[in-house]
């Protein structure tokens, strides 16, 4: 059994035992905090990503003495990567589960959860949502460890408009045409992209939006290639873009190919095949320069720790659970009762910079810090977590690309050249 498998096993059956007690004292009880994530359904690899990282720093924090003698435990909530879905597991998480905080949601199921997280007040540290309809959700409990997709929008803009962003032999777009699926997380990248083309000289040649879920996309297909493309950003969920992609071979299109996260991962050239999507450019967030030997030695405590590789998102997990953990214990420390709102505040005062901070990097830095009286300010893996006036964060972009059956990167955009 992996260390992974042991530890969920000692989560599930302590939250069971918490649970089953009842009568349990507030300063006994576990502190729940909520999984807000697609745990089936085809973005089920979303919550697959996330919880274990989740759980490995859970599990630090809980091998520490927890949190003024908690242990941190986890409820899941299975938006199913749906909106409906996504209410329904929000309001049984925040009422039902009284969960402290949130990690997730995802931009698939923000706009189902948004109402109940902000008048809850329940602290959200989403690694997942990149939507734009979070950056300017809220001031108070909406935090974010992913860069929004205006960023990302941005970095697919900048780097198909120039070649040095390419790898070997790429050659700057000139003409490209934007198709985006009808759904909240995917029509979030339409007006960033379209603007940040414009933005860098090149007006995008057409704007195809087409429905989710359809057997075939010749027609939308037949009206992209009517513009002569050089280059076409394609913005679906893994199925839709393999059928865009698909239907565009078979008629003949030779050009580019953009994608977003949804589809920058080994699954997706599996699903699509490897000879369809060769030489496809993706889009992932990577870490800073600074923090690049952070996210070394994170790769090999996690292989260590689950067997497996870091996956998508799991950089930002690391970020969000070690923000939630030091929020905790730096609130538990100054107030001694932890509520939503004092968490929330301490989610500021331990990633917020500042003159005479001590600059921590995991949840075992800063406890120790703060147990000698000084104030910290949490770098993370994907850089500085200095959340703005709405949560948010800048972070750089690596520009990946399919070779030889595997996504390799090629370049990365740093956050300076978004500007």
């Amino acid at each position: 059994m992996t260390a992974f498998a042991k530890g969920a096993t000692g989560v599930a059956m302590g939250m069971a035992a918490a649970l089953a007690a009842g009568t349990a004292s507030a300063q006994e009880d576990p502190i729940r905090i909520g999984l807000l994530l697609p745990f089936t359904g085809q973005y089920a690899w979303v919550g697959e990503n996330v919880q274990p990282v989740a759980q490995m720093i859970a599990e630090e924090v809980n091998g520490a003495g927890g949190i003024g003698g908690r242990e941190i435990t986890f409820v899941q909530g299975d938006t199913e990567g749906v909106v409906d879905a996504g209410t329904t597991a929000a309001q049984k998480l925040i009422d039902v589960d009284n969960v402290m905080a949130l990690v997730g949601p995802t931009s698939l199921s923000f706009s189902g959860s948004k109402n109940l997280i902000i008048d809850n007040g329940v602290p959200m540290v989403t690694p997942t949502a990149g939507t734009t309809e979070l950056d300017r959700a809220c001031q108070d409990v909406c935090f974010r460890t992913v860069p929004s997709d205006a960023l990302g929008g941005r970095a697919i803009a900048r780097a198909a408009t120039d070649a040095q962003y390419l790898g070997e032999g790429g050659t700057a777009w000139e003409n490209p045409v934007l198709m985006v699926a009808q759904s909240p997380a995917m029509v979030s990248f339409l007006e960033p992209i379209e603007r940040s083309f414009s933005d860098f000289g090149v007006e995008v040649a057409k704007v195809i939006e087409f429905t989710p879920g359809k057997p075939s996309y010749r027609s939308e297909v037949q009206e992209a290639l009517a513009a002569d493309p050089d280059g076409i950003v394609l913005v679906a969920a893994p199925e839709e873009s393999a059928r865009v992609m698909t239907n565009a071979f078979q008629s003949g299109y030779d050009g580019g190919w953009f994608v977003t996260q949804d589809q920058t991962n080994a699954e997706y050239i599996e699903l699509a095949g490897a000879d369809l999507v060769n030489g496809t450019y993706g889009l992932e967030e990577v870490a800073s320069e600074e923090g690049q030997e952070l996210n070394r030695d994170f790769e090999t405590r996690y292989k260590e720790y689950s067997g497996d590789d870091v996956k998508i998102f799991g950089t930002n997990t690391y970020d969000s659970m070690n923000v939630i953990a030091l929020a905790l214990l730096s609130d538990q420390m100054d107030d001694g009762e932890i509520t939503r709102a004092s968490l929330a505040e301490h989610i500021r005062a331990v990633s917020d910079p500042g003159e005479g901070k001590t600059q921590v990097t995991s949840f075992t830095e800063g406890k120790k810090a703060l147990e000698a009286g000084e104030k910290i300010d949490y770098r993370g893996l994907v850089g500085p977590i200095d959340f703005d006036d709405w949560g948010n964060i800048a972070a750089p972009f690596g520009i990946r690309k399919v070779q030889d059956g595997a996504w390799s990167t090629v370049a990365v955009v740093p956050a300076d050249a978004l500007n």
